[in-house]
């Protein structure tokens, strides 16, 4: 950070001396409102310490600079808003995206577990069921006589037990289902989410590399944070290999549910968010004339968007 008082005895300043201490004292405000903590009032440059140094300017040249830094201000104001609401978007595809996969692994695991369930069966149907698959041997049966006093509900004209639908309830919560929702699944994944995230992480890049460019390292505390979502991310990543593991069933269904699970809930890779290293650097390129603070800031993010990792 830069010394307020030698500024203040110098006979005169270039516009980026006058510039980076604006920038400077943006961040000590921005980072103790972060902390909830207070800035002592003699420490806050005010706009009459401004008018005293941006007098001690005396060409107009130095007096751009100074402009460059301004708009630099004011594009730090813009950016963090919309990085915040790409922070929110990105969020938002995110939640849906697991609320449809945590709702599928709940239904595989309440198949799963009536699959542990006894078969029920009359000594009729017993004596006539072919040999029992992988499902029934693991299930086991248990038998109900055939002696009713009079027919109940749960028998056919067979005389075989009718087992209760008990997924019915769970139809809109399938991976059938999000099956059915493919389109949309994709469209909170995708546009939602990635992009979301891809943009985002193309406005903490770009204050990287103003960061960089203005000799100012703090200047990456006005970046969004993404690691909440990163994280959540990876965990969800976790969760959706141990519901490979969780899927009920066996043959032809529980094939077809693997498929949707490996289609639709793929895992999510978010290196193509990053910006690659060739675009970060024709950004610096960029950056190398101070003019583009206040040309350009929005072709910059442009440029980051163009290709990832």
């Amino acid at each position: 950070m830069l010394n307020l008082k030698k500024l203040l005895e110098q006979d005169s300043l270039s516009g980026e001396d006058v510039g980076r201490l604006i920038i400077c004292n943006d961040i000590r405000l921005y980072t103790a409102q972060a902390g909830n903590t207070e800035i002592p009032e003699n420490e806050v440059i005010n706009q009459e310490i401004l008018n005293v140094l941006t007098e001690k300017i005396d060409t107009v040249e130095e007096a751009e600079v100074l402009e460059c830094y301004v708009q630099l201000q004011n594009f730090v104001k813009y950016a963090q808003a919309v990085s915040y609401a790409y922070n929110q978007q990105a969020q938002n595809g995110f939640c849906r995206l697991l609320m449809y996969m945590t709702q599928a692994q709940q239904v595989e695991h309440a198949r799963a577990t009536l699959e542990m369930l006894p078969m029920i069966m009359t000594e009729t149907q017993f004596r006539e069921m072919p040999p029992p698959g992988p499902v029934a041997r693991r299930r086991g049966v248990a038998l109900v006589a055939n002696n009713f006093p009079c027919r109940p509900k749960c028998l056919d004209a067979h005389d075989y037990f009718v087992e209760p639908d008990l997924d019915c309830f769970q139809e809109m919560m399938s991976l059938e289902h999000a099956e059915t929702m493919e389109e949309k699944l994709e469209y909170f994944r995708n546009d939602l989410m990635l992009k979301g995230l891809q943009y985002q992480t193309a406005y903490n890049t770009l204050f990287s590399l103003i960061a960089e460019r203005i000799g100012i390292p703090e200047f990456t505390a006005f970046c969004t944070d993404t690691d909440n979502i990163t994280q959540q991310i990876a965990e969800f990543n976790l969760q959706r290999a141990e519901f490979e593991n969780e899927i009920a069933g066996e043959g032809e269904k529980f094939e077809n549910k693997k498929k949707i699970l490996n289609r639709i809930f793929r895992p999510i890779d978010i290196r193509n968010t990053i910006p690659s290293a060739q675009a970060a650097e024709n950004v610096r390129k960029q950056l190398a004339d101070i003019d583009v603070f206040r040309t350009s800031m929005n072709q910059l993010v442009s440029l980051l968007m163009q290709g990832g990792t």
